[in-house]
């Protein structure tokens, strides 16, 4: 199989298009799927002079007609562009003077200078000559095996203040010696870029359910607006208790099972306590040392040790296996969430009793009442797991109830 590269216009394309030498449809393509949003932001990438991927044609040496072997939607898309189907969206971020003033109108109405220019537009085009039988068709599934970016390689584009705070947070974690070997998880497809600027935004908006989608994220990275700086600190700070206590439980030889779900419930809650008393970062590094160092055990043999191991066993264990189960499982529900950091406030509550200050006035009620099922309870209380869940329930409804 040989290749030949072209660089044609689009008056060029457009022509052999609609003179049939370019055949968009052959028997192995699929039908037309871009819808028009899509289409209207490739008209704005060539009118902003960008570059688009380039196409693959077979040429048919018999009929001498070039069959689309890929790059269909982009060249249907042209085509009905210049066949005026569709108007120009002036308004396509980030915003372009020049294009704006174009908004809402079809290819034949355009200033003749720009219509002169867009029909100049070159698009590479490598033509498939002298093929064996099966070539095209293993070359269309390679180039169709393509990975599709990941929101986070998508935001990692847009160069900027924002960018480096996260990857400034990246690299934090990786010079405090957390790789994937302690974490669970590897950054591949930027997974540890997601994590931090959720965790921000989470931080930021100071709820573990603050609403977001991925397209407010990736529209905050192309307008490039960084996270007060107290945020980045204060994440900056949970890495480093993360650290210290990675250390302990290396000296003592002892095994953890985290996963991306649990370290990020971790590091909001460092990062929270943090922001209101800085100077506990050393009982944070001890009791993740302890938490965690003890909820593998009962994972692995189901024994109580060290600071679960007290008189109302069965409730404790149904705590930790409700957290050992949010823990893999939806994990990145409201509900998980919520359930998780109630769990990991409580037994914080327990070993340092003192420093209630720094949670908030639900979650404390709360936390109170479930303390109190726990270590003290009574026939007629609720048991722990109920108090948990009335907490979780009562946060995503927005109700400022106790219990």
């Amino acid at each position: 199989m040989k290749i030949n590269t072209t660089d044609p216009d689009l008056r060029t394309i457009f022509s052999r298009i609609d003179e049939g030498s370019l055949d968009l449809q052959p028997d192995f393509q699929r039908a037309e799927v871009w819808q028009l949003s899509k289409k209207k932001l490739l008209i704005d990438t060539i009118l902003r002079g960008w570059q688009v991927p380039p196409v693959h044609v077979i040429l048919n040496e018999e009929s001498y007609i070039q069959e689309v072997l890929d790059g269909q939607q982009r060249l249907s898309a042209i085509r009905d562009f210049m066949y005026n189907k569709f108007k120009i969206n002036g308004f396509i971020e980030p915003i372009d003077d020049d294009i704006k003033e174009l908004d809402g109108l079809t290819f034949e109405k355009l200033p003749q200078k720009i219509k002169n220019r867009l029909e100049r537009y070159a698009i590479r085009v490598f033509e498939i000559v002298e093929y064996n039988q099966g070539e095209p068709g293993e070359l269309f599934n390679r180039l169709n095996e393509s990975l599709k970016l990941t929101s986070a390689e998508k935001r990692n584009a847009y160069v900027g203040d924002l960018r480096n705070q996260i990857k400034s947070l990246v690299d934090y974690l990786d010079n405090n010696g957390l790789d994937k070997h302690f974490l669970g998880f590897s950054n591949q497809r930027m997974a540890y870029h997601d994590l931090f600027i959720k965790l921000c935004y989470m931080l930021e908006k100071n709820s573990l359910i603050a609403s977001y989608t991925e397209k407010q994220l990736n529209d905050r990275a192309r307008e490039d607006e960084p996270f007060d700086d107290s945020v980045i600190e204060s994440v900056r700070g949970a890495i480093l208790v993360l650290s210290t206590a990675k250390d302990k439980l290396d000296n003592a030889e002892c095994k953890v099972h985290i996963t991306k779900a649990t370290l990020t419930s971790w590091l909001y809650f460092f990062s929270n306590i943090l922001k209101y008393n800085g100077n506990l970062s050393s009982e944070l590094s001890e009791y993740f040392f302890e938490f965690e160092r003890d909820r593998f055990v009962f994972k692995e043999e189901g024994h109580l040790n060290g600071m679960f191991d007290c008189v109302n066993t069965g409730e404790v264990k149904e705590l930790l296996e409700e957290f050992n189960f949010r823990a893999v499982s939806r994990v990145m529900t409201g509900s998980s969430l919520l359930i998780r950091d109630f769990i990991i406030s409580l037994f914080f509550l327990k070993n340092y009793p003192g420093k209630a200050e720094v949670l908030d006035l639900m979650k404390k009620i709360n936390l109170e009442a479930a303390h109190e099922a726990l270590y003290n309870k009574n026939e007629n209380e609720n048991d722990v797991i109920s108090v948990v869940n009335n907490y979780a329930d009562a946060v995503l409804m927005g109700v400022s109830i106790c219990q």
